[in-house]
């Protein structure tokens, strides 16, 4: 972590006690008559005091939990619930310190409920102030984690694709790899920079900060180098891993231990059970209530129709888990706007083939080239809109599918709100901007791009290894 990580850190340790202080200020100024009746005197020589503890045990809680690393910094999805926890922890203290003292109820239930909601929006809110912040830099070009893929295989070159972006705060500069010989173009401006032996050079050569370990991609014998190497006390690299079978993936994953054996626990996935239930109940809700809004422009459609000549609703043939349907959209003759062409399908909705969001529905003649993924996509119905259409600019179908499976592992209702409101702020600039929106269109079948050709085996010597062929059918790389 260099200097400006640090003295952000530090800024944001002081954001999260300025929050609880503010909190449990606010609280005791609110019910400062009841406070007082009481404990007379002693509420501001108490109160204040218990305050400034609560704030450096938050403090501590927080860091003893990783909320103040690099990826908590950043502001990811998982950290807004830890605060929450870590506000509950403070209020829990207060009851802990109230009954070891004894007498009396030491604070008010209306006293520890509003500092505790204050808690939680000042500690949420403080980071998403400084996520803000940073993200500005990012788009600036500031503050970005320049990271070498040490592996370039499909899997690889999918993940360099998601990780050289700026809003993401990263930066691809290469990749590392066993078989390509170093300056072999794998992507167009990312090139092939050194054989995962030279990592150590490579990195402090490009200034890297992160090397994302492709599992699979790699020799065994250079999945254990590269180990080596970012596991070192004087490490100046830090590694992650992508497991091969990311992209069949439809868990969430948690690191544990048997016989001291490092593993992978695979959750079920999130939408099951009462969640699929309410988001069934969300869909259909929201969806009867868009249909008779939207009844003025039914009848204006349909007249318009009529005036036209032409059928007002167009049906094209798509595939679910439970079967393919036929989804319904407005005659393109009627409207401009191809997100509007698809309200009909609010029908779809209602009878449960569809969801309000969803992965990206795919017609039968897509299924050959989603094949690998289909499993993944049918464990949810596919929706009107998803992260799929609020993503601006051209992406590839493995692009396409990673935002679907991203959605798919990391359901939950806050995500289908926000994405139903970008999804309404796009169609409101869609004036402004004729692709703020992109219709979903049936992928066109191309074939698939030609590998590059495989180079003649890369000899490379390490001195503890005398000499390691980076080729042969037992060190072959996954497909």
């Amino acid at each position: 972590m260099g200097a400006f990580w640090r003295r952000l850190r530090i800024a944001v340790i002081l954001t999260d006690a300025a929050a609880m202080l503010a909190a449990y200020g606010v609280a005791t100024v609110t019910y400062l008559r009841i406070l007082e009746g009481q404990y007379g005197g002693r509420v501001w020589p108490l109160y204040p005091a218990l305050a400034a503890t609560v704030a450096v045990a938050t403090v501590g809680f927080a860091w003893i939990q990783g909320l103040y690393r690099r990826w908590a910094l950043l502001g990811t999805y998982p950290l807004y619930p830890r605060l929450a926890g870590i506000a509950t922890y403070g209020v829990l203290g207060v009851i802990m310190l109230s009954y070891f003292l004894g007498g009396p109820p030491f604070v008010s239930r209306s006293w520890l409920g509003l500092a505790w909601l204050g808690s939680v929006v000042g500690l949420i809110g403080g980071r998403l102030v400084w996520r803000q912040y940073i993200r500005r830099r990012h788009a600036e070009g500031r503050l970005l984690r320049r990271v070498l893929i040490a592996g370039a295989n499909q899997h690889g070159i999918a993940v360099a694709r998601q990780l050289h972006d700026r809003r993401h705060g990263t930066e691809v500069v290469g990749f590392l790899d066993d078989y390509q010989r170093p300056g072999t173009e794998i992507m167009p401006g990312l090139a092939v920079v050194g054989h995962p032996f030279n990592a150590g050079e490579c990195a402090t050569r490009l200034e890297v900060e992160q090397i994302v370990i492709i599992g699979g991609a790699l020799s065994w014998e250079s999945q254990r180098h590269l180990a080596e190497l970012v596991t070192r006390p004087d490490r100046r690299v830090e590694a992650w891993v992508s497991p091969t079978f990311y992209d069949l993936l439809t868990t969430s994953t948690e690191m544990t231990h048997v016989g001291h054996v490092p593993l992978l626990f695979l959750h079920p996935t999130r939408l099951r059970g009462w969640g699929a239930g309410v988001k069934g109940m969300v869909d259909w809700s929201v969806a009867l209530a868009l249909v008779v809004l939207l009844t003025p422009a039914w009848l204006y459609w349909t007249l318009k129709a009529r005036r036209l000549g032409v059928r007002p609703l167009e049906r094209q043939r798509v595939l679910s888990a439970s079967g393919a349907f036929e989804l319904m959209g407005l005659n393109r003759a009627l409207v401009d706007s191809p997100v509007l062409a698809r309200l009909p399908a609010l029908v779809n909705v209602l009878r449960r083939d569809m969801s309000l969001v969803g992965p990206r529905p795919i017609e039968p003649r897509e299924l050959r080239s989603h094949e690998r993924w289909w499993t993944s996509l049918a464990t949810m119905r596919p929706g009107l809109t998803g992260l799929w259409r609020v993503n601006t600019g051209e992406m590839s179908v493995e692009e396409r599918v990673a935002l679907d499976l991203y959605y798919i592992r990391n359901y939950s209702l806050s995500l289908d709100f926000q994405i139903l409101y970008f999804t309404l702020r796009g169609l409101t600039r869609i004036r402004r901007s004729a692709r703020a929106l992109a219709r979903w269109h049936p992928e066109e079948e191309t074939p698939m791009e030609a590998a590059a050709p495989r180079p003649a085996p890369v000899i490379v010597s390490d001195p503890r290894v005398p000499a390691v062929i980076a080729s042969g059918p037992e060190l072959g790389r996954s497909p």
